[in-house]
């Protein structure tokens, strides 16, 4: 069996959790500014899917 070794840094790079920060700070008030920086295309989707559980919702009471 051949052993390989593994500089310590390189182990760290590999498993560390790369994330991004937020760029909209959702504990604080949310201002003009940071909502016009959210995309349409996220307020469109978010309607359709607030009109197909609506009209699932009508259809459940029927």
């Amino acid at each position: 069996m051949k052993l390989r070794i593994v500089p310590k840094n390189q182990i760290k790079k590999a498993y560390e959790v790369r994330g991004e920060e937020n760029k909209i700070d959702i504990k604080d008030e949310m201002n003009l500014d940071s909502i016009d920086k959210i995309p349409e295309e996220l307020f469109l989707i978010i309607s359709r899917t607030i009109k197909f559980i609506e009209k699932v919702n009508e259809e459940d009471e029927k």
